[in-house]
């Protein structure tokens, strides 16, 4: 008869302990903050010299045009059109924009585009010579492969590897704009 209580208030017993320790996890991931970066030994972002934050207006730091560009290109991959990195860019003349639609048109070619799932950019160095600036970060990108026409997933996520990259930016108008831009070796 004991064991018939027991059972009877296990799972209740259990589904509590269940919601407490979530809440605790949750209160910890909300004091602590970034900490989780700081606990796995992964490089926590630093902003430049030259920004506030990263969620500055598109185009009025290096940091923040660069910070736009990727998240257009981000948005482009998904359907192949190069036109949603085009206020990002200086002119489509540019590297930065021929760079960005060759690769797009190569997908769409093989009929394929891509979903990106992660997208951090961190470690940025900006050098500003009057209207031109060099940046220099760190990008981590992950995501998968999907048929243009159907949707259909073609690969299982994955994440890259790190790698640097270094951009060429100019000042035109009072926006900052990608002029070229690519992984340094």
């Amino acid at each position: 008869m004991t064991l018939d209580r027991l059972g009877r208030w296990r799972l209740p017993v259990l589904a509590a302990l269940s919601i407490l320790v979530a809440l605790g996890v949750v209160i910890a991931i909300l004091l602590l903050g970034r900490a989780p970066s700081a606990l796995d030994g992964s490089p926590s972002p630093r902003p430049s010299a030259s920004s506030a934050s990263s969620s500055a207006t598109p185009g009025s730091t290096p940091e923040s045009a660069i910070r736009a560009f990727y998240d257009a290109l981000a948005k482009a991959r998904r359907t192949d059109d190069p036109s949603i990195v085009e206020p990002f860019v200086n002119g489509t003349d540019s590297s930065a924009y021929l760079t960005a639609a060759g690769f797009l048109e190569g997908q769409r070619g093989l009929g394929k585009a891509s979903v990106v799932t992660v997208l951090e950019l961190s470690d940025f160095q900006v050098t500003i010579e009057g209207t031109r600036a060099t940046v220099r970060f760190t990008l981590r990108e992950g995501g998968y492969d999907i048929d243009l026409k159907t949707g259909e997933r073609l690969e299982t996520p994955m994440v890259l590897p790190e790698k640097r990259v270094e951009a060429e930016l100019v000042l035109v108008s009072g926006t900052w704009l990608v002029d070229g831009y690519g992984a340094i070796k």
